[in-house]
């Protein structure tokens, strides 16, 4: 666009010196200079920056950048918005250039049907609602520690999700977080940690749910039928 406007100004004021009158015409900028002036000013790239691919600027074995719609924001972090992939196992780079990936949006694995394996970098602090809703094949799927807050219907309708792990950074859950999913074994790591209708009530058989001893979570379990184990 910048040339194109450059082009313009130089060859407006050309056409008008050429229907001046002969007064004007002697100090007309001649044809082949004007040609000669855009040559060199669209040759000249001098000030454009080289931009590197953004793909090249990922961890190396993180799934590629053209799988994912994502942001930079202006604190300089990122945040994952929406796959569009079709990979079995997936793999959220820590950077995308010097951005951190802090976050994974709402909704951005919804219905991501084709993912069985999922790794989620220790760059990650926030996962958005409904974040990995009916992604009905993943079978497996890390929380970072910097997690504090898992939010509502985060896994909902992962049935083939059949263990997992709830770090001890996490303070703080929402409804619906575990909806669907046919958990055989949970870890909550976090002993102050309390159930809040995540919808485990009606599995069948009931998951395990393991936990460090006085654990809030284990009176639960207890109250509920659910087996523990330390």
């Amino acid at each position: 666009m910048r040339k194109t406007a450059l082009l313009a100004s130089i060859l407006i004021p050309a056409v008008l010196l050429c229907a001046c009158s002969k007064e004007a015409t002697e100090s007309r900028v001649e044809e082949k200079e004007v040609d000669s002036l855009v040559k060199e000013w669209m040759a000249d790239d001098s000030t454009t920056e080289p931009v590197k691919a953004a793909s090249e600027d990922i961890d190396e074995g993180a799934t590629p950048l053209d799988r994912f719609e994502y942001t930079v924001r202006e604190d300089g972090s990122a945040a994952i918005l929406k796959y569009k992939g079709t990979d079995t196992e997936v793999v959220i780079t820590s950077h995308i250039g010097e951005a951190p990936v802090t976050e994974i949006g709402q909704y951005a694995f919804e219905a991501a049907w084709d993912i069985e394996r999922i790794t989620l970098p220790e760059t990650i602090t926030v996962i958005g609602e409904q974040a990995f809703l009916d992604c009905d094949s993943m079978t497996s799927i890390n929380i970072p520690e910097g997690v504090t807050k898992l939010q509502r219907a985060t896994f909902a309708g992962c049935c083939a999700l059949t263990e997992l792990t709830i770090p001890a950074s996490v303070t703080e859950t929402q409804e619906e977080l575990l909806a669907g999913c046919q958990l055989t074994d949970l870890y909550v790591l976090n002993p102050a940690l309390t159930y809040q209708s995540w919808g485990l009530e009606d599995l069948d058989p009931k998951c395990t749910i393991h936990a460090p001893e006085g654990a809030a979570i284990l009176q639960w379990a207890n109250d509920n039928g659910f087996p523990t184990a330390e």
